[in-house]
């Protein structure tokens, strides 16, 4: 048997190491600073149970995971401004409505803006040229619908330069009233006269006074304008 001896530094002795029967060295004294208390395994144990996520309740954060996580819950919370399902009820019924109007004819939808035309009728005469129109009595021109125009321009030629006229709408194309703020003058140099004027009404015509002379007659040429 081998005898081993140590230097007590703190006593400034020597001391001989002994062994037990299966030759493991004797020890009375280890430094155990560093290993894990008690204290330090009840905790880790608190966060292992908050893991567990057959009984976890209140709020977890997950953050760097690798893969899909999977959550169950009755309800959560929406991320600021988003969408409620009042807020898309009421958009949906918007929408409905907005629907029913198009499909009513009541709202024009297009992907471009559509391009106006003008759009010309004749009151007297046609194409080919005037219209004679006799001036014992009251002469009625053709009437236009005008339903469709927000604006319209009225004008034309006649061989008579003392010709009155009157501008006349109607809601029916049977019952007419004279617009009485519009004015319509024959120029005495060529015969021509126009107007342009508004159009909150659905037709419209001219009115020929009749001058009381049997057996004469003038040459007339009237055209509507408008855009739609």
């Amino acid at each position: 048997m081998s005898l081993v001896l140590v230097h007590d530094s703190a006593n400034s002795k020597v001391k001989a190491l002994e062994c037990t029967s299966t030759g493991l060295l004797k020890v009375d004294h280890v430094d155990v600073s560093a290993l894990a208390t008690d204290a330090t395994l009840t905790s880790l144990n608190g966060k292992v149970v908050a893991c567990d996520t057959g009984s976890i309740s209140g709020v977890v954060a997950v953050s760097a995971v690798s893969g899909d996580v999977a959550i169950t819950a009755a309800a959560l919370p929406l991320p600021s401004g988003a969408a409620t399902s009042a807020n898309q009820a009421t958009g949906n019924t918007s929408l409905a409505s907005l629907a029913g109007c198009v499909s009513a004819n009541k709202v024009a939808v297009q992907s471009s803006a559509p391009v106006l035309t003008v759009t010309d009728a004749y009151l007297w005469g046609s194409v080919s040229g005037s219209e004679s129109v006799l001036n014992e009595l009251d002469s009625f021109s053709d009437s236009v619908d005008v339903s469709t125009y927000d604006k319209i321009s009225v004008y034309g030629s006649s061989s008579n330069l003392s010709d009155e006229f009157e501008f006349q709408v109607s809601h029916d194309n049977t019952n007419w009233f004279e617009i009485t703020s519009v004015f319509v003058q024959v120029d005495y140099a060529s015969g021509h006269f126009g107007f342009i004027c508004d159009a909150p009404f659905k037709y419209a015509r001219l009115k020929k006074k009749g001058t009381g002379m049997a057996a004469t007659s003038d040459n007339l040429w009237a055209l509507l304008s408008g855009k739609k």
